[in-house]
C-alpha cells in the first residue's frame, strides 16, 4: 500500500531544517524537522517490510539493503568530493579534518566518527562542509537492524503485542537522551549517538504496525477515525509551527520535546492517510511533494553550499545575506538535479534492468543504462581525483585554531608567570592606583597615555583571538581568556582573579558568545568581584539564536546598574564591518582584532572621561 501525503510532511520538514541552518534566529527549532524525517521514514520502511513479509513469509533483506543503499550512497558519493573541491578552490579552512569526516560520510559513520573525535555539532573554529551527515549515517545505521526487527518480531511476538516492541525501544531511547543530557555541557554526545536518537524512527515503526493491524477494526471505527482524525492532524501540525518558533537546542528539547515532534509527526501521518481527508489534498500540493521528494539531495547539498558561498561572498554576510540564502537555494537545487540525472536514476534504472523489470526485450535498456553508468564513473572519478587533492592541501587546523591555540598558549605562559611573580602584581596595583588620579583628565588626554594596567578582561574564544591587539593597545592588561567559555563559568574565574590579586578597576566580560545570559548572570559576576569594580560587558556578535539574549540580559543589567557597569557594542561595531571576520563569521580577523581593541579602549575612555566631567 502507498500512502499519498508522507512526500509533503517530508516537504514541510525540509522547509524547516533549511530555515533552520540558513536563519537559527528567526527559526529557532527548525531542526525539529529531522524528528519528522525520522518519524516519516521509519514508518514508510517499516511498512514496506511488513508488507513484504505478510505476502512472502520472509523479507529478502539483501534486495532491501541494495534498494535502501542506491537511494542513499550514489548522492553521497557526488556530494563529498564535489564540496571538497570546491571547498579546495574557494576557502581551505573549510578542509580541515576532510579525509576522515570523507571517509566517515560514505561510511555512514559521521555521527559516530564525530563522538570519538570529539567534535562538536555547536561549536566550531572552522567550517564543517559534512557536518549534517550525522543525519544520514543514523538513519542508515538503524535501516540495518530493521529488517532483522520486523522479521524476529512477526515470528516471535503475538500479533497484539508486535506493536509495543518498538514502542518499547522508542521509550527507552527518550529517556537515554534525557538521563544523559547535561545542562550546560556540549549536548553532541546525547544528539549524534544512535542509542539515544532513533526513537523517532523506532516511533514511525510503531505506527506502521498500528497501521497495518487497521484492517480488523470495526467499520464504524474506521469511520468515526476518518472523521475525527484529520481535524487532529490539523491541530499536531499546528502544534509543531509552534514549538519550531520557540524551542531550543537546550533541555527542553533533548528532556521530552523531541520526543513530543515525533508523536505530533505520528498523528499528521494518521490525519493524512485517508484521501478525504483535507490534509492529504494540502499535503499532495506538487509544489511540496516535489520538495519532499528530493529532500535528500536538498538536505545534502543545501548545508556545504551555505557554507561555501559565505566563504565566497564574506561581505555579504550582513545587509546582503538573501542574497547568501538565494544562491545557496538555487545551486542546491542544481546540483540536487545533477546528481539525480547523471548518477542516480541510471544506477537505479540500470538496477531494475538488471533484475528483468524492464519488460520485453531489456537489452536495449541495460546498454543504454551501462553507458549512462559509465560517463557517470567517469564523472565520479575526477571528482575523487580531485578530492584525493583537497586531502593532500587540507591544513591540519583551520587559521582561526591555529590563531586561537597560539594566542592561548601565551596567554597560559604569562598566567604561569602572574602566579609566580608576585611582587609584581603588587607593582601593577600601585600603577592602576596612581593611574586612578589621572581621571580627571578630559578623553583626549586620557586616549594619549592610557594603558591596561587598570583593566582585566575575562573572555572566551573572540577574546583569545584579539588578544595581541588587545596587550598593543592596552600594555599590561590582564587577559584570562579561553576558547568555548560560557557564562556560567565567569564568576568562579573572576573570583579567583580577585585572590590573586590581578582583578582590575575595570573587568571586560566578554562572554556572550558561547551560551544565553540574563541580567542574574552578570549580577552573580558583580557579587565575585565585590565593590570598587566596573564591569564593561562586551555584546557578542554571530548568527546563534542565544547572542541576542545575551545581549538583552547586558543591556538589562546596565540599565539597573548605571553607576557601575557600561555597554562596550562589539555587535554594532564589527556588524558595519563584517569583512573583518573570519570564514566562521564570529572570530575576528587582523582588522577586526584592531576594532575589538578600540572598542573596549574607547568604552573605559568615555567612562573616565565622564567621571572627571561630574567631579
Amino acid at each position: 500500500m502507498r500512502y499519498s501525503g508522507m512526500d509533503g510532511i517530508k516537504g514541510l520538514a525540509l522547509i524547516g531544517v533549511i530555515w533552520y541552518h540558513l536563519s537559527q534566529r528567526t527559526l529557532p527549532g527548525g531542526f525539529i524537522g529531522v524528528e519528522v524525517f525520522y518519524t516519516v521514514s521509519g514508518f514508510l520502511l517499516a511498512t514496506s517490510l511488513l508488507n513484504e513479509y505478510r505476502e512472502r513469509g520472509a523479507i529478502r533483506v539483501g534486495r532491501f539493503y541494495v534498494r535502501r543503499l542506491l537511494r542513499l550512497w550514489p548522492a553521497l558519493v557526488v556530494m563529498v568530493p564535489t564540496v571538497a573541491c570546491l571547498g579546495m578552490i574557494i576557502d581551505r579552512d573549510t578542509l580541515v579534518g576532510i579525509a576522515g569526516r570523507s571517509m566517515a560520510a560514505l561510511t555512514f559513520s559521521t555521527n559516530w566518527y564525530e563522538i570519538a573525535t570529539g567534535g562538536s555539532y555547536f561549536a566550531s573554529t572552522s567550517p564543517q562542509l559534512l557536518r549534517h551527515l550525522w543525519f544520514v549515517s543514523l538513519m542508515a545505521q538503524v535501516i540495518v537492524v530493521l529488517p532483522v526487527l520486523v522479521a524476529l518480531t512477526e515470528r516471535l511476538v503475538g500479533e497484539r503485542l508486535r506493536p509495543l516492541v518498538p514502542l518499547a525501544l522508542a521509550v527507552i531511547s527518550v529517556v537515554l537522551m534525557g538521563v544523559l543530557y547535561t545542562p550546560g555541557a556540549d549536548p553532541t554526545m546525547v544528539y549524534f549517538n544512535t542509542g539515544t536518537h532513533c526513537f523517532g524512527i523506532l516511533f514511525g515503526v510503531f505506527l506502521a504496525w498500528l497501521a497495518a493491524g487497521h484492517e480488523g477494526m470495526p467499520r464504524f471505527a474506521l469511520a468515526i477515525a476518518g472523521h475525527v482524525m484529520p481535524w487532529i492532524a490539523t491541530a499536531a501540525l499546528i502544534a509543531m509551527g509552534v514549538i519550531a518558533t520557540r524551542i531550543e537546542q537546550d533541555g527542553a528539547a533533548f528532556r521530552g520535546g523531541l520526543a513530543i515532534v515525533a508523536l505530533l509527526t505520528m498523528l499528521v501521518i494518521v490525519g493524512t492517510i485517508p484521501r478525504s481527508s483535507w490534509m492529504h489534498g494540502l499535503l499532495c500540493w506538487r509544489p511540496l511533494v516535489l520538495l519532499g521528494r528530493y529532500s535528500y539531495g536538498l538536505y545534502l547539498w543545501h548545508w556545504p553550499l551555505y557554507l561555501l558561498m559565505q566563504c565566497l561572498l564574506p561581505g555579504w554576510r550582513c545587509d546582503g545575506i538573501w542574497l547568501i540564502w538565494t544562491l545557496t537555494l538555487a545551486a542546491s537545487a542544481v546540483m540536487t538535479a545533477v546528481s539525480w540525472v547523471c548518477v542516480e536514476r541510471p544506477l537505479l534504472r540500470w538496477s531494475k534492468a538488471g533484475r528483468g523489470s524492464a519488460g520485453g526485450d531489456g537489452t536495449g535498456r541495460r546498454t543504454v543504462a551501462w553507458f549512462r553508468i559509465g560517463v557517470a564513473a567517469v564523472v565520479v572519478i575526477a571528482l575523487y581525483l580531485g578530492l584525493a587533492q583537497a586531502i593532500r592541501v587540507a591544513p591540519a587546523k583551520s587559521s582561526v585554531q591555529a590563531m586561537l591555540e597560539q594566542n592561548q598558549a601565551a596567554l597560559d605562559a604569562e598566567a604561569q608567570q602572574r602566579e609566580i611573580d608576585a611582587k609584581a602584581a603588587e607593582e601593577a596595583r600601585r600603577r592602576a592606583e596612581e593611574l586612578a588620579k589621572a581621571r580627571e583628565q578630559a578623553k583626549a588626554e586620557i586616549l594619549q597615555t592610557m594603558d591596561g594596567h587598570d583593566i582585566t578582561v575575562v573572555g572566551d574564544s573572540v577574546t583569545v583571538g584579539s588578544t595581541p591587539a588587545l596587550q598593543q593597545a592596552l600594555p599590561g592588561v590582564v587577559v584570562d581568556a579561553k576558547t568555548s567559555r560560557f557564562i556560567q563559568d565567569v564568576p568562579q574565574i573572576v573570583s579567583q582573579l580577585k585572590a590573586q590579586g590581578q582583578l582590575r578597576r575595570f573587568v571586560v566580560i566578554s562572554a556572550n558568545t558561547n551560551a544565553a545570559a540574563t541580567q542574574d548572570s552578570f549580577e552573580q559576576i558583580a557579587a565575585a568581584a565585590g565593590e570598587g569594580h566596573v564591569l564593561v560587558i562586551m555584546t557578542g556578535y554571530g548568527d546563534r539564536s542565544w547572542i541576542p539574549v545575551a545581549n538583552q540580559g547586558a543591556g538589562d543589567y546596565v540599565r539597573a546598574h548605571p553607576d557601575s557597569a557600561v555597554i562596550a557594542d562589539w555587535s554594532t561595531a564589527i556588524g558595519a564591518h563584517t569583512e573583518m571576520l573570519t570564514s566562521d563569521g564570529i572570530h575576528p580577523t587582523t582588522d577586526g582584532m584592531a576594532l575589538y581593541a578600540d572598542v573596549v579602549k574607547n568604552t573605559i575612555a568615555d567612562w573616565m572621561a565622564m567621571e572627571a566631567t561630574a567631579s
